[in-house]
């Protein structure tokens, strides 16, 4: 019976209605997920029932019929596809060093139960074993970690930064980790030695530096005017232990201008250090320079003018040992320790993955997405350096990038059509009522 149709498609209305507010209802019960990205329903035709299929025209000297169209019914409607909103939600700061979103395409890498995932939410925590995890799941948070040798030491480049493992794992940094102590290799002297000072008039300074253990000694230096114009004698103890200066350089001597002649620098050894000391405490692949003047920088270094006398040690390279304080993530998603003993390093690299179709990606729950035969490969990379576009953001959330005010509207022309599709029906219903009373 033909009225059987119009309710079939009134059906099929009712059924794609409802998936589609069903998918609505889903969008908003999200809106406040972190990482969450909005789907939308689109529709597509059912079936069309074709009677003819047209008919071109046949005509001849203006004399004949022209052309008819296909004559065709449609059957309904149907649930077409949920596309996904992949666009940028937004960022919203938290202060929380851990929370972490990224700005541009890409996803973190997370490793649950030895399956790989991928998600925009970086809601990260520090577990008590070093890890670093998805709060809501435990996923281990995927990346880079720094080499250690056999002995488990840090192992650095040529300039003495870290040096990152080549293999992505889980992320681990343990609390316990130290900054190891640093040999003092390098004082530098910087200020003024008054030019007015009078034979015995001496400048007195000092510093702390440290040895290959990290235990502190202190320098001192001291400058003495001789009767010679321009001259100083330098001399020096560590500990209050003289040193022994070669005596090519306890002359200090300034130009006419106020400039620093000679010795710009001088070497101290480290055997020597540890004789005086009685204790192999420097380690003798390092001595100790102690710098006057930059090279080529005069003016930068120790000068004699007519000024009162300020000459002093400005700065030191060496450290104690340090333990680890807290850690912050860069822009590239490089983590950063920082340390008691006043020294930041790199300590890891967060990985992030990238994919030719993102929106072809499975949903598998926890804001968490896995790859589909339409997604393509992970492309696994870290910010900045492989994928230029995308920078991670610390202390801010990627925030749900469902708008409200589009899914209100959206369920009121939903609920619209669902009473219309309602509405076919009824009235198929009544129809087919007045025709059974055909009978009476």
């Amino acid at each position: 019976m033909g009225l059987s149709r119009s309710l079939s498609v009134g059906t099929s209305s009712l059924k794609a209605h409802q998936q589609k507010f069903d998918v609505i209802s889903n969008n908003l019960a999200n809106a406040s997920t972190v990482g969450y990205k909005s789907n939308r329903a689109n529709f597509e035709e059912q079936f069309n029932q074709i009677y003819t299929r047209g008919r071109k025209p046949a005509e001849s000297g203006g004399v004949g019929a022209g052309g008819r169209n296909p004559l065709q019914m449609g059957l309904g409607v149907k649930l077409g596809s949920i596309q996904q909103n992949m666009q940028q939600g937004v960022i919203e700061t938290t202060e929380r060093p851990l929370d972490l979103a990224l700005a541009g395409n890409g996803f973190f890498v997370y490793n649950l139960n030895g399956a790989e995932k991928y998600s925009r939410a970086g809601t990260i925590s520090h577990d008590k074993g070093g890890n670093f995890v998805d709060s809501n799941t435990g996923a281990f948070l995927q990346g880079w970690n720094v080499a250690v040798d056999a002995t488990g030491r840090i192992q650095r480049d040529s300039i003495g930064d870290t040096v990152l493992n080549g293999k992505m794992e889980n992320l681990k940094i343990s609390k316990d980790i130290v900054s190891p102590p640093k040999q003092t290799s390098l004082v530098t002297l910087r200020g003024n030695l008054n030019s007015n000072m009078v034979v015995g008039d001496t400048r007195r300074t000092s510093i702390n530096i440290f040895d290959n253990i990290g235990a502190v000694h202190t320098l001192e230096v001291l400058f003495s005017k001789t009767a010679t114009a321009n001259q100083f004698t330098l001399s020096g103890t560590i500990d209050g232990r003289n040193i022994a200066i070669p005596a090519a350089l306890q002359t200090v001597t300034f130009n006419a201008d106020g400039t620093l002649n000679a010795p710009t620098s001088l070497t101290i050894s480290s055997t020597d250090l540890n004789t005086l000391l009685g204790a192999n405490v420097f380690n003798t692949a390092n001595n100790l320079t102690i710098e006057l003047a930059p090279t080529n920088q005069l003016l930068s270094g120790i000068t004699q003018y007519s000024m009162p006398s300020s000459a002093s040690f400005a700065t030191q390279n060496g450290f104690k040992m340090g333990t680890l304080e807290d850690l912050t993530v860069d822009d590239k998603g490089n983590i950063w320790g920082a340390f008691t003993n006043g020294q930041s390093e790199v300590l890891g690299r967060v990985a992030l993955a990238q994919f030719q179709n993102q929106e072809g990606l499975v949903r598998d729950g926890a804001n968490m997405f896995i790859p589909s035969p339409n997604s393509g490969y992970a492309q696994i990379g870290s910010a900045g350096d492989i994928f230029p576009s995308t920078t991670v953001k610390a202390g801010a959330l990627e925030q749900s990038n469902v708008d409200i005010a589009t899914q209100f509207t959206d369920m009121i022309s939903t609920q619209r059509a669902f009473e219309a599709a309602s509405r076919t029906i009824t009235v198929s219903d009544t129809l087919l009522a007045e025709i059974n009373n055909l009978k009476r």
